[in-house]
Formats: C-alpha cells, sequence, structure tokens
C-alpha cells in the first residue's frame, strides 16, 4: 500500500512596503486581485502553501497566507502567490492605506500648527506636592495653575479652560473620581484630557477609569521630564482623535492587563471589537455578547486560541474596543468561546510553563553541585 504524500511544509516571509508608492504599485498590480508577488523568491513549488507578514506603509500589519501559483513570475525574478479571500478588517486596513495614497497625492501639507506652552490645571491638596511639581513643570515650559481639590478645579476650568487636567484621585470636598465625571458632563470640558496622579494598582479600579473617559495614569514619583512628556503624547492623540472619534472603552496594556479588559467585556455581556496594537503587531477579537467568535491576524500562531494566549502576554501596548450592532457581525470563525475559559486555560498553562522552568533551574543547579563535587574528588 503506497505512502500517502507528505503535506507540503508551510513558508512563511516577510515582505515590508517602504513608501506609499511601492505599495500603490503592488496594489493595482496584484493585491486587489488577490495577489501578491514575493520579490526574490524562487525556492517554493507550485501549490506549496504560504504564510505572508506585510508591513503597510502606513506601519499596519497584516497576516496573509496563500498558495504558489507562478514560479517565475516578474520575468524570473520572482514567485507570484494566490492569496485566501481577504477578511473584512483586512479589506478596511487596505482600504485605509489607499486612502493615504489618495490623500498624500491630493491634499496640500498644512502648515504645523504654531507651537505654544501646554496649559496645565494641576489638582492636588497637598500644598507641597502642588508647589514643587506646579515649579518643576514650569522650568520645562509649561504654564501651570493649581487647585487644592475638584470643587475648584472645575471652577477654574470653566473660567479658563485647561490643555490638560493633571489630578490627584483622593481629595477632599470632590475627589478625582468626581471630578472626572463631572468634567466629562461638560460640553466645554468634555474634550480636555484629564490624566490621574495615582499609585492605583487595582486593574479594575484603571478600568473603570479608562471607561469613565481618563487619558492616562502617572505615578507622583515619576521624574519632571518623562511626566512632561506623557502628558505632551496625551494632547497629541487627543487632537488626533477629535472629540466626536472618542468612541468608547479605550487604555494603556501596561495600566490595565488584557484579561481583565477581556473580563470586564465579559461581565457586561458586550458586543464589537477589541482592537489591540502594540508597536507594529496588531489584532482584533470579535465578541459576541460577551464571548469570543473571531480573532483577526493571528500573526504566527497556529490557532486563534494560541494567538489569544500570546495577547494575553503581552505587556505593552493599547486597546480600543468599539461597539458593533449585531446586523454587524459577520465572519465569525469561531463557535462561541468562553472568556473565563480563556484566562484560566492560559493560566494553567503559565503555571505549567514556570514549573517546567524551576524543575528544569533545579536539575541544572544539582548537575553543577556535582560536577564541582567531582572535580574535588580528583
Amino acid at each position: 500500500m503506497a505512502d500517502a504524500p507528505k503535506p507540503a511544509k508551510i513558508a512563511t516571509f516577510g515582505v515590508r512596503f517602504e513608501s506609499y508608492d511601492d505599495f500603490l504599485v503592488e496594489y493595482t498590480d496584484n493585491l486587489r486581485r488577490g495577489f501578491l508577488l514575493l520579490p526574490g523568491v524562487r525556492s517554493l513549488e507550485v501549490n506549496q502553501p504560504v504564510r505572508v507578514k506585510l508591513s503597510l506603509p502606513n506601519r499596519a500589519i497584516l497576516y496573509l497566507s496563500g498558495t504558489a501559483v507562478d514560479l517565475g513570475a516578474d520575468g524570473g525574478k520572482g514567485t507570484l502567490i494566490q492569496l485566501a479571500a481577504f477578511t473584512a478588517e483586512q479589506e478596511r486596513i487596505f482600504g485605509l492605506c489607499v486612502n493615504s495614497v489618495l490623500d498624500a497625492s491630493t491634499s496640500p501639507k498644512a502648515e504645523p500648527p504654531p507651537t505654544r506652552p501646554l496649559n496645565v490645571l494641576l489638582v492636588d491638596d497637598s500644598p507641597s506636592v502642588r508647589t514643587e511639581m506646579a515649579a518643576a513643570l514650569r522650568e520645562r515650559g509649561l504654564n501651570v495653575t493649581t487647585a487644592d481639590n475638584g470643587l475648584m478645579a472645575i471652577s477654574a476650568a470653566l473660567k479658563s479652560e485647561p490643555d490638560l487636567l493633571l489630578t490627584d484621585v483622593e481629595m477632599p470636598e470632590m475627589d478625582g473620581w468626581t471630578l472626572l465625571r463631572m468634567a466629562r458632563g461638560r460640553k466645554k470640558l468634555a474634550h480636555v484630557p484629564i490624566v490621574f496622579l495615582t499609585a492605583l494598582s487595582d486593574d479594575m479600579s484603571r478600568l473603570q477609569g479608562y471607561r469613565m473617559g481618563v487619558d492616562d495614569y502617572l505615578p507622583k514619583n515619576l521624574s519632571a521630564d518623562e511626566i512632561v512628556a506623557r502628558l505632551q503624547g496625551v494632547v497629541a492623540r487627543r487632537a488626533g482623535l477629535g472629540a466626536a472619534e472618542n468612541r468608547g472603552l479605550r487604555g494603556d496594556l501596561q495600566h490595565v492587563r488584557l484579561g481583565s479588559v477581556l473580563s470586564f467585556l465579559e461581565a457586561e455581556k458586550k458586543t464589537g471589537d477589541l482592537r489591540l496594537e502594540s508597536g507594529q503587531d496588531s489584532a482584533v477579537l470579535r465578541l459576541v455578547q460577551g464571548v469570543l467568535r473571531d480573532v483577526k491576524n493571528l500573526g504566527y500562531a497556529a490557532s486563534a486560541i494560541d494567538r489569544v494566549f500570546d495577547l494575553l502576554g503581552w505587556e505593552a501596548g493599547q486597546f480600543e474596543f468599539f461597539t458593533l450592532e449585531p446586523r454587524e457581525m459577520h465572519d465569525l470563525s469561531l463557535e462561541p468561546m468562553s472568556i473565563t475559559w480563556l484566562l484560566m486555560e492560559h493560566a494553567r498553562r503559565e503555571d505549567e510553563a514556570n514549573e517546567t522552568a524551576r524543575r528544569e533551574r533545579l536539575l541544572m543547579s544539582e548537575l553543577a553541585s556535582q560536577s564541582g563535587s567531582f572535580d574535588q574528588d580528583l
């Protein structure tokens, strides 16, 4: 009886577009028709499966799969890949990149807005903190006014709108949480970035803050230079988003772990897309009624579950949740998958990996000890 043919090995490649012009040429020649040219690649076989990490000029990354169909494309200089059908999310990202090409070619470059010092309203009930931090920020070119509680801060902000509110959380008369609610409830202040000065370590408290509209969290012991850099980054992000673009839950994975975000979305039975970015890597988790139903951009993971476990290990990056209507739910590739089960399984695997590492360290220590004893005997 003849042996069954072995499945062809999956080949992996990375393709990077350094400019929008390079992308435009490949998009019009191949990508829009569902193909991709791998320049300089001549080692594949016909119908060999291929996975490609595609780095677009707008810094988005797509993970595509397909099969080799033409080994002598581009005059024998490369291999043409027929790609699997694009998902809705991949189509969206390609569309954004194409629009960027059009914008770059038709829109005149705007002059950068004139730079001016940030106007910061610093809120803290401690006179020493107000004095020392205000002085440090002023030395670095910021305009700083101060208030000793949330009530005074709201009054000051209504009289003269600041570029940013930098506030303590625990204060008498009106704490930071109440200040946050009052600011977000007023049209004049709804768009003003708010940063909490706090040592909050509870993920759910931080998540609640993001849900209510906190833009960032800073520890009070952070250096003045880093505080200024973080404040400037917050203001720049807010300016880029615009008040109308502030769609919902958004935050930093350094402050809130992904597991806590997913637990919250499961408990609230949310439906929509959780978009995750870390450096040049990105992924989208689609939830329906708090249950995972799809994972976009698997990266090099073998399955959607493995990709989720990979994402749960991210220690830095940004998350943002976009609510969707049930009628917008399509391309659901997974059977309903419980977030609780995923988190428990991830914890179990982490425990197993840690235990294996501990045993390996113990074994290496014992071997080193035995080797030392042997040397002494000699």
